[in-house]
């Protein structure tokens, strides 16, 4: 029978929500289908292997759950969920939503009876975001379940890929909420439903302008390209576009109602070419412009206010002059950095920001150009269609007349050389780790179907290690201004390892083995003896960090779904910190029986 867009939208945030109570709260019971089935009643067929028992006690609930699949890396596919009937003991199926209520009030509950004062329970915030995201995840589907075709073909464009998203992020309780936008403004701002509209426009005086580029011209002179078919002339003001949804914002800011009356900021409004949104929403894009932009909007999405801090635009600017003095990127042609390299905005007394904040980022993809988010490639499908991914693999496999085992695995590694090895070699060679989540991670695919470039995008995601300060201060003095940016190896590695590791790389070893290409078994082999040789080449943190996953019992892992409950937003939180928990770590176990193997074969031969 043909799934509602509200079913497949309930499914698809149970799977999310379920698989982050389970990491990060409750690890349940697992059971075999065929022993759980002995010794309860059960009102269907089920045909996942196993079960996992979830109980909630301050409720006295009781919940059994069909896994449909099980990940070593990635998350749990769940099927039919069931809740246990103390008056008939026996399991009726149970409703998605309801038990996802149910497991965020039985959060409160541990937090109030526990008088854990560190943080918070909001979970009326939290209940608010599911049911936004979950209406929001129906209407994405509803509008988008007829463009399958494109959405999910590994030839389609960048901003074809940018818009895909339909479910989010794949360990996000609330994937796709956002506080601050109505019904309406969804058709002209989300990349989901393909939005497009023009930028709103203000006139500044010069006086009140702060702008600095590490391009050879001003930001002012660069965003003129947006507006070159309008009939305004710059003299001696500056305009500045902000998006549609700040613009109203700002209209209503003491601050700016003062510089209008004074005649210093004027209203012009909506001007100039048309552009569209990408998968951050605020970041925009034109196909025949060398310029995205990036405004603050005043919307909160999932965990956090999307606001531009002066921190970031000064990062983005000293950061592209610090990645363009090394030579790293001269060394991994296959390695780019798609940097912020300048800024421009409004600056009052007294404010650190204004809201006009206005960062300028490199075009790589223009005219329809090749290049897929980590995080479009994984997605997973709408029914009865295939992931990007197997599409991509199939296709090779077809092209080239060789098993989806020897294709998958080839592809891999082609992919990890392309892009995990070069991320270690920079965190070991000059102390930079980046935030390569899924979603600022790019793949330029070459014609052949295999990786050619990565693209790592965003200003936000640098963390340099105090140990490399000097060395890196000697490359880039002005770094001396953003000493923000510097951090403890202890916090990096936290940070990296959940990034790079278990957002990034086992999102494509679960897709891997989710779409049965290859067994995740296999890939996580392939990573591990991988890892093994880069240890062997470096010399410094990176060294560290590889021991560190190859052998610790944990991996760092960061706790949307505790995150959220807590209403913590990483932006304006210290050191913008999230909730963080570990997951047991599956390279330990692999590295481990690749050590007793190697020790059983010398021992033998001795």
């Amino acid at each position: 029978m043909q799934q509602s867009p509200r079913q497949i939208a309930e499914f698809a945030s149970f799977q999310a929500f379920t698989n982050g109570y389970l990491r990060e709260v409750d690890k349940g019971r697992w059971l075999k289908r065929e022993d759980w089935i002995l010794g309860n009643i059960v009102p269907e067929h089920i045909t996942g292997k196993e079960i996992v028992e979830i109980t909630l006690p301050n409720q006295k609930l009781h919940y059994a759950i069909e896994v449909n699949y099980k990940s070593e890396t990635g998350r749990h596919t769940f099927g039919t969920a069931f809740k246990y009937s103390n008056e008939q003991k026996s399991w009726k199926q149970e409703n998605y939503l309801s038990m996802m209520l149910l497991f965020i009030y039985e959060l409160h509950l541990q937090k109030t009876n526990k008088c854990v004062l560190e943080f918070d329970s909001k979970y009326e915030e939290l209940t608010l975001r599911l049911i936004n995201s979950l209406q929001l995840m129906e209407l994405f589907i509803t509008r988008r379940k007829n463009d399958s075709h494109y959405m999910y073909s590994p030839h389609a464009s960048f901003i074809e890929t940018e818009q895909s998203l339909l479910f989010g992020h794949w360990l996000h309780p609330t994937p796709k909420s956002r506080q601050g936008m109505s019904d309406w403004q969804h058709e002209l701002f989300s990349p989901e439903l393909c939005g497009r509209f023009q930028l709103y426009y203000f006139r500044i005086d010069r006086s009140l302008i702060e702008e600095d580029s590490a391009e050879l011209l001003a930001p002012s002179i660069l965003i003129q390209e947006f507006l070159e078919d309008e009939d305004l002339t710059l003299h001696d003001d500056i305009y500045i576009p902000v998006h549609p949804l700040q613009a109203q914002w700002l209209l209503h800011q003491p601050s700016v109602k003062k510089a209008m009356k004074e005649g210093l900021i004027t209203n012009i409004g909506l001007a100039g070419c048309y552009v569209v949104p990408t998968s951050s929403i605020r970041t925009v894009y034109h196909q025949e412009k060398k310029w995205m932009l990036k405004f603050s909007i005043p919307v909160k999405i999932t965990n956090s206010k999307r606001v531009n801090k002066m921190s970031e635009l000064k990062a983005g600017v000293i950061m592209s002059k610090l990645i363009r003095t090394i030579d790293f990127v001269e060394s991994y042609p296959s390695f780019q950095v798609i940097d912020d390299p300048a800024y421009l905005t409004v600056r009052f007394p007294k404010q650190k920001e204004s809201g006009f904040e206005l960062i300028l980022r490199k075009n790589v993809f223009q005219d329809d150009a090749n290049g897929i988010s980590i995080a479009a490639l994984v997605q997973e499908p709408l029914p009865g269609q295939s992931s990007p991914l197997k599409n991509l693999i199939q296709d090779i496999s077809h092209s080239e007349g060789t098993s989806l085992k020897e294709v998958s695995l080839k592809w891999f590694s082609t992919y990890f050389d392309c892009v995990i090895i070069p991320l270690l070699q920079l965190y070991d060679q000059y102390g930079i780790a980046l935030e390569a989540h899924q979603q600022n991670s790019i793949l330029s695919i070459s014609k052949d179907g295999y990786p050619s470039i990565f693209y790592y995008r965003d200003n936000q995601g640098y963390y340099l290690s105090t140990r490399y300060k000097k060395q890196l201060t000697s490359y880039e003095p002005s770094l001396k201004e953003t000493l923000e940016l510097f951090y403890d190896e202890t916090i990096i590695n936290e940070r990296f390892t959940y990034y790079m590791i278990v957002n990034h790389l086992f999102s494509i070893i679960h897709r891997f083995g989710v779409d049965e290409l290859i067994e995740e078994t296999d890939l996580v082999e392939c990573v591990c003896d991988k890892l093994a040789v880069l240890q062997k080449d470096l010399s410094g943190v990176g060294k560290q960090l590889i021991q560190a996953l190859l052998t610790n019992e944990e991996l760092a892992y960061k706790a949307n779904l505790l995150t959220s409950l807590h209403n913590v937003d990483e932006l304006t939180a210290n050191l913008e910190q999230a909730v963080y928990t570990t997951i047991p770590n599956p390279l330990q176990n692999h590295s481990s029986q690749r050590r007793e193997h190697a020790y059983a074969a010398s021992s033998g031969n001795s």
